[in-house]
């Protein structure tokens, strides 16, 4: 029988149906907390068949990845043997104690602790399978080329010493065959070891200049790509390579990667980072710049003349992701067409349709796509709802594709009653005394209340976690001295957004990974690309946005984070109340992971015009364009093709609409563009913003009752800094952005914030102003909401609006003052005013701090003890080398990133 009917077989015998039902079932009871009452009913208490188990096992990991069911059969196989190896423990709690020894590499330590039997080896405990039949499971992680899960089953004590040396003969053989099928040739002469996926993801990169790939959460996609770069460096000296990620919340783990593996790759003189200024760039120089898409155009706004090596851009189906996704359109267009030799990587999570990205290509350069479902961790979806009349028992249930298969029952310690209280007290009696866990909330307010919540539960009897204290100490230092994420730290539990100041969120990931964190309440954040792993995850009628019911892309691309590749063998989704419609939208909640198809911002609009035609009809009105600013996006991106000559009905992508709506946009485009004022100049460096909103501003000038000068943005510092920078947001509002407004009260919040984060104030300052302007309002807010209103305002409006806001004031009132012949005052314009705001410093010496790589938050405390403005990178090296920072009272984790820079720019 052929290798793909057989699989075939496996997959629909009864036999086998029936045994691994059981599998399915036990490995996720494995999950639940020894206080949970399993389910028995219809399940064999047989002793499993473990030769018939791993005979199919390794019959499915052959299945070749054409076929269409290649994907189960490897999911299958992967159960399999992972149940295998882990089946036996006597206890869920040894487990998670060898589970915690793990990711510290001492099992030892651990092997003791609460509610587990210290010692006891996993070959020693009954019940289970043999070592022989381990052994053979390991087998089958290797067929499956999961590398990673054989490592941590042997960090574990799951595995027998020297492995290899226990297999057959001709098991060792294939197993020293597969060893060498899976790896790639390194430029330095080493093999890099890989799985299916990451062998086909490279060998498809070095054959092509065009590459869109697509395969799940876990797969491996960042790990191949970072290699690739690493050997690209040691191919091409001098290479520039643009890797652009959709966040600042994504920028501080890619960069960190990219720096272990140029320091152990011995690589020198390569530049790493993540501040988007020209002079760090070197022709003769390699380089490696993680950018956001707002920082690319930054970059080559300041540097037209760069050409990338190589593009890429990680979680590429944000090209979707409404106006953001048409600027990364536009960036990714701008580098292609700068530098149209270049190698251009697009990695997503899986979409049906990766082809997409590669469709323009120019007809010169080689273009390919695939989209792979390799399984590399296994997952549990689980299903958490109330029994009739009693709300502190819980029915548990596996969650498949075609069924639902019951678990276990769940009595709670106490009655929730409310939504957070049943996330919250779910979330932790399921965790049992695990570790990586993370509960999913709908915004920075609830994550702060659940927390709290996940604190009291804690109780007082949990001994701090002595990692935990300068986190603690960092937090009440700068952000604030009552500040809840303090609070609950003291037990374990954290809370993450994307508004949290960026040292902090960084440390709450590091912890969190290393188990110091036991939970941590996430947003959408943990969407966005943030690449937290964790073993279980939590969410209870999640959305993204106010209201709107997550996804099913989003859901899947959240539960990836479930179950990291090398850290857990399985990881659980646990969904609460999956029976209330009102919770999950009208498809309630997934359960079945399927392909999604990718479709650009852009594309969508023009496809769809109405609204665009509208929006253009009525003059691109403000207040239209902060509700719906993807349509602001497409017709500044549409204008600015238009206005440099090149017909939006040439375009590559919209050959493919219809052509009558692509017409109806062309044509309103032309009539919006006769008589516009404003330079294609600097409608090209502001993008996002509608030309006819800059010409509004450019009259408002002209219109000015005032001595014009009166229009220039006072330096930060300045005394006068404030009522400056009133009149500027205030005109920016009204003519621009209203997300800058409205005018008033807001006004002035606003003024004070923006002027004073440019000059440079510590996040503590900024909130202690805003605390003392609510306390002479009429109606002052309470302390938490005041600091989640600067923690919102400073990122979505001094590190958002503001920068693409002001830095078009300043540019048009430049032309402004070209236009007046007054180039005194055209002279005093500020030239950085997007990166003052961007980086939140207005002072040379601290951003030379910044783009040495530090934070802002160090950059602000050193920058208080310095008495030199002006100081260079190199400078600033020479200063911090002499030590007598170290004197000052500076915060433990403020230090360690200190030491971390001196020890990368003193090699």
């Amino acid at each position: 029988m052929p290798l793909r009917d057989l699989t075939a077989w496996i997959l629909e015998n009864p036999t086998f149906q029936a045994a691994y039902r059981r599998v399915m079932i036990e490995s996720a009871q494995d999950e639940l907390p020894v206080a949970a009452q399993r389910c028995t009913a219809d399940v064999s208490a047989e002793p499993h068949d473990w030769s018939y188990l791993l005979l199919t096992a390794s019959v499915l990991a052959a299945a070749d990845d054409s076929q269409v069911s290649a994907a189960a059969c490897h999911d299958a196989a992967l159960r399999i043997a992972q149940f295998c190896l882990s089946r036996g423990a006597p206890t869920r709690q040894t487990a998670l104690s060898l589970n915690a020894a793990s990711r510290t590499a001492d099992v030892s330590v651990m092997a003791g602790a609460e509610g587990g039997e210290a010692g006891v080896p996993w070959s020693d405990l009954s019940n289970g399978p043999t070592e022989t039949q381990r052994t053979a499971a390991a087998n089958v992680l290797d067929q499956l080329a999961n590398r990673p899960a054989i490592a941590l089953a042997a960090r574990r004590a799951m595995l027998p010493d020297a492995l290899e040396t226990r297999l057959p003969l001709p098991a060792r053989i294939e197993w020293v065959r597969r060893r060498l099928e899976h790896s790639v040739a390194l430029a330095d002469d080493t093999a890099l070891p890989v799985n299916r996926f990451q062998r086909r993801f490279w060998s498809d990169l070095e054959a092509h200049d065009w590459l869109s790939v697509s395969a799940p959460t876990s797969a491996g996609k960042s790990y191949i790509v970072t290699r690739w770069v690493i050997d690209l460096l040691q191919q091409r000296p001098g290479a520039l390579v643009i890797y652009v990620v959709p966040t600042r919340a994504l920028i501080t783990q890619v960069e960190a990667d990219f720096r272990a593996l140029v320091a152990a790759s011995g690589l020198r003189g390569v530049e790493i980072s993540s501040v988007p200024l020209a002079r760090r760039v070197d022709a003769s120089q390699s380089a490696i710049l993680v950018l956001t898409p707002e920082r690319v155009h930054m970059l080559l706004t300041a540097a037209p003349d760069l050409v990338a090596t190589a593009l890429i851009v990680d979680e590429a189906h944000k090209v979707g992701d409404g106006h953001r996704g048409v600027l990364l359109q536009q960036v990714i267009e701008r580098v292609t067409r700068d530098a149209p030799e270049s190698k251009v990587l697009f990695a997503s999570p899986l979409t049906s349709n990766p082809e997409l990205l590669v469709a323009d290509a120019p007809p010169s350069r080689s273009r390919t796509s695939f989209t792979s479902r390799e399984v590399t961790v296994n997952q549990n979806l689980i299903w958490v709802n109330q029994m009739p009349r009693d709300r502190r028992a819980w029915d548990v249930s596996l969650c498949l594709a075609d069924r639902i298969e019951a678990l276990g029952q769940l009595t709670l310690p106490a009655t929730p009653d409310g939504s957070r209280k049943t996330l919250a007290y779910i979330a932790h009696a399921m965790s049992g005394n695990g570790i990586g866990n993370v509960v999913y909330v709908n915004g920075a307010n609830e994550a702060e209340k659940v927390a709290l919540l996940l604190y009291e539960l804690e109780g007082e009897g949990r001994v701090l976690d002595p990692r935990l204290k300068p986190l603690i100490d960092l937090t009440r230092k700068t952000v604030h001295p009552e500040f809840a994420l303090a609070r609950v730290l003291t037990r374990g539990v954290a809370f993450h957004y994307g508004n949290i100041p960026h040292l902090i969120r960084t440390e709450v990931e590091r912890l969190l990974s290393e188990g110091a964190i036991r939970f941590l309440v996430c947003t959408s954040t943990l969407v966005e690309g943030v690449n937290m792993s964790c073993r279980a995850i939590y969410v209870r009628g999640p959305t993204k946005g106010a209201g709107t019911p997550m996804s099913a892309e989003d859901f899947w691309n959240l539960a990836g984070r479930a179950g990291r590749w090398g850290k857990e063998f399985q990881g659980s989704v646990v969904c609460i109340d999956t029976d209330q419609p009102r919770l999950w939208g009208p498809d309630g909640p997934p359960r079945r992971r399927a392909l999604n198809a990718m479709r650009r911002t852009a594309d969508s609009v023009v496809a769809r015009p109405d609204d665009l035609l509208a929006f253009i009809s009525a003059g691109t009105p403000r207040n239209t364009a902060v509700k719906r600013p993807d349509l602001e996006f497409t017709f500044s991106y549409l204008m600015t093709q238009h206005l440099r000559g090149e017909s939006i009905r040439e375009l590559p992508w919209t050959r493919r609409l219809d052509p009558d709506a692509v017409d109806r946009v062309a044509e309103a485009i032309g009539q919006a563009a006769e008589g516009l004022q404003t330079p294609l100049s600097v409608i090209e460096r502001n993008p996002g913003l509608s030309p006819l909103a800059m010409d509004a501003l450019l009259r408002r000038f002209g219109n000015a009752r005032r001595d014009v000068a009166e229009l220039l943005p006072a330096d930060p510092s300045s005394n006068d800094a404030l009522e400056s920078y009133r009149g500027v947001i205030g005109r920016t509002a009204a003519e621009l952005n209203a997300a800058l407004g409205p005018t008033g009260r807001r006004t002035n919040a606003l003024a004070l914030l923006i002027s004073r984060w440019m000059k440079g104030r510590p996040i503590a300052r900024l909130i202690a102003d805003r605390e003392h302007w609510e306390r002479q309002q009429d109606r002052p807010k309470s302390l938490p909401t005041i600091i989640r209103t600067v923690l919102a305002d400073v990122e979505k409006i001094a590190r958002f609006e503001a920068p693409r806001s002001l830095a078009c004031y300043t540019d048009l009132l430049r032309v402004f003052y070209e236009r007046v012949e007054r180039p005194d005052l055209m002279a005093r314009v500020p030239a950085d005013f997007h990166l003052m705001l961007e980086f939140g410093v207005s002072i040379p010496t601290q951003m030379s701090l910044i783009a040495l790589g530090m934070s802002r938050t160090s950059a602000v405390l050193l920058g208080e003890l310095l008495t030199n403005d002006t100081m260079s990178e190199a400078d600033v090296v020479r200063w911090l080398s002499g030590g007598g920072w170290r004197e000052a009272d500076l915060p433990e984790l403020v230090v360690r990133e200190v030491d971390q820079v001196l020890a990368r720019h003193l090699v």
